[in-house]
């Protein structure tokens, strides 16, 4: 009677061990991004609905930040601006509306979050509006 105690209670600890490293890990996961501050996050690029040749660049960002969108249809030459009108001058959350857009052009951009520029690996962000 007492080993069948024995292999219970090992029993029990070992799944105890095995559900702690999965919430772990999941929890944990090294592809998981943490961010604070002014940093642009959950970043969605859509057509607009409203008018042709539109495209919505929204994000979020953890603390009230100002934000506007460098543009352009060269990766080393983002010459437009577009300014988040829709919310307040500091917001933590952002959406943008790029105008006059060519539908098979590819573009170029990058998140500017309280003066600091943000894409991807130090390059800007792309899409087509035929990709969206």
């Amino acid at each position: 009677m007492k080993s069948n105690w024995y292999i219970t209670i090992g029993i029990l600890g070992v799944l105890v061990v095995v559900i702690a490293l999965f919430v772990y890990k999941v929890s944990g996961s090294e592809d998981a991004v943490y961010v604070e501050g002014c940093v642009p996050y959950n970043v969605q690029i859509k057509k607009g609905e409203v008018e042709e040749n539109t495209s919505v660049i929204s994000w979020k960002s953890k603390e009230k930040c100002s934000g506007y969108i460098l543009y352009g249809k060269e990766m080393r030459g983002l010459d437009m601006v577009s300014i988040d009108l829709e919310n307040e001058t500091e917001s933590k959350d952002h959406s943008v509306t790029l105008r006059g857009l060519l539908s098979s052009k590819r573009y170029y951009f990058s998140i500017v979050s309280n003066g600091i520029s943000f894409g991807k690996d130090g390059l800007p962000l792309q899409f087509s509006i035929d990709s969206l």
